[in-house]
């Protein structure tokens, strides 16, 4: 049996900031690896609807440690130790978020990645500008997309899309078939990957994280950081 990924973490950063009228309490996690001359590149989380504080990204916070990049995670507006309230708007959480997620030390602005899981994708799809504005990310992991064919053309940028084969979004449409439009309509370069026996949220029957996953998601995030070479 394959053990879930171990949580390994050089430095731990505190973050307090500001969301929509409500004060967000995060963390950046820094990798044992030493610090590029030009910083680290930066995993962003955006969430799903029912992984609502930053612990709920632990595995997928030690498969990009692993790979070297330091995370950016925060707990959702009532959960953790975030405040609560019922006006504001959860994407501009989100993109405040975002925005001091990039200024936090030793981060390389121009090599951030935004992991968008379940509802958060349809988040990312629907306000990608919004983020691209602030930076355009060098690329996005979709976990669990909930973007078809047509809304994945919203991020314009390089894409990893990852489903279990049980997922209830279709993987044929929601990973395979997005990943063969965004290629078809961008340059980037778009994959899919889909984890056969796996749920919706990448867990085989005895609960793991399916191997397959974390073997994927590691490599893709180190190839980001291999320069390309020109033909």
């Amino acid at each position: 049996m394959t053990s879930n990924p171990v949580l390994v973490v050089a430095r731990t950063k505190e973050v307090v900031f500001a969301g929509d009228g409500v004060l967000l309490a995060g963390q950046t996690d820094y990798p044992a690896a030493s610090t590029p001359a030009s910083g680290y590149p930066l995993v962003f989380v955006i969430h799903h609807a029912a992984g609502s504080t930053r612990a709920d990204y632990d595995e997928v916070a030690a498969i990009a440690l692993d790979a070297g990049y330091a995370v950016f995670r925060w707990d959702r507006r009532g959960t953790g130790r975030s405040g609560g309230g019922g006006r504001g708007s959860a994407t501009q959480d989100t993109v405040n978020a975002y925005e001091i997620a990039l200024e936090q030390p030793n981060i390389q602005r121009a090599q951030v990645v935004i992991l968008a899981m379940g509802t958060g994708t349809g988040l990312l799809g629907t306000s990608y500008g919004l983020f691209a504005r602030i930076q355009e990310p060098a690329a996005v992991l979709a976990v669990a997309s909930q973007l078809d064919e047509r809304q994945i053309l919203a991020l314009n940028t390089r894409i990893l899309l990852v489903s279990g084969a049980n997922d209830f979004n279709a993987p044929a449409r929601f990973a395979a078939g997005a990943a063969r439009a965004h290629r078809r309509a961008y340059p980037h370069g778009a994959e899919a990957f889909i984890a056969p026996g796996a749920d919706r949220f990448l867990r085989t029957a005895d609960g793991q994280l399916h191997p397959g996953v974390i073997k994927e998601i590691s490599a893709w995030l180190q190839s980001l950081l291999r320069p390309s070479r020109s033909i």
